[in-house]
């Protein structure tokens, strides 16, 4: 199975493809496409071109789920409205799942279960990956 870890984070999202090899171990792919950005979400044109990049990024990385790290809907951290789009896009894709993690279960995931990070893992990449890391341990 292969799975995207998702960090939404303004008007962007951050992208972490993950599968497990034959001995079980955890691999991050090396992607050309990292983050997607939607320009204007006031404009149906910058939505549509959103959802086809999404959906252009699953098929070339072969995505069978998507893992959404999730935001506070209401109070001082909460996700605001265009972080809400983006998420329900991220649903609407053709063909994947979508799957929603909370933060403090990723952080008591990455506490306990992740030993090491990938080499090459970006430091906005982090939660993008234990998203993904977590979906692969639970499925």
């Amino acid at each position: 199975m292969v799975v995207c870890g998702c960090e939404i984070s303004a008007k962007e999202v951050h992208l972490s493809v993950v599968h497990q090899n034959d001995e079980g171990i955890i691999e991050m792919l090396g992607l050309k496409t990292t983050r997607i950005e939607l320009d204007d979400d006031t404009s149906e044109i910058d939505l549509r071109s959103f959802l086809a990049a999404l959906q252009e990024f699953s098929r070339e990385n072969e995505v069978d789920t998507f893992v959404i790290k999730t935001r506070a809907k209401k109070g001082r951290m909460a996700g605001g409205a265009v972080s809400f789009k983006i998420d329900t896009l991220i649903q609407l894709l053709e063909g994947c799942h979508a799957r929603f993690v909370s933060p403090v279960a990723l952080a008591q995931f990455a506490k306990k279960e992740v030993e090491e990070y990938p080499e090459k893992l970006l430091v906005y990449l982090k939660n993008a990956f234990l998203a993904g890391a977590y979906a692969l341990t639970r499925s």
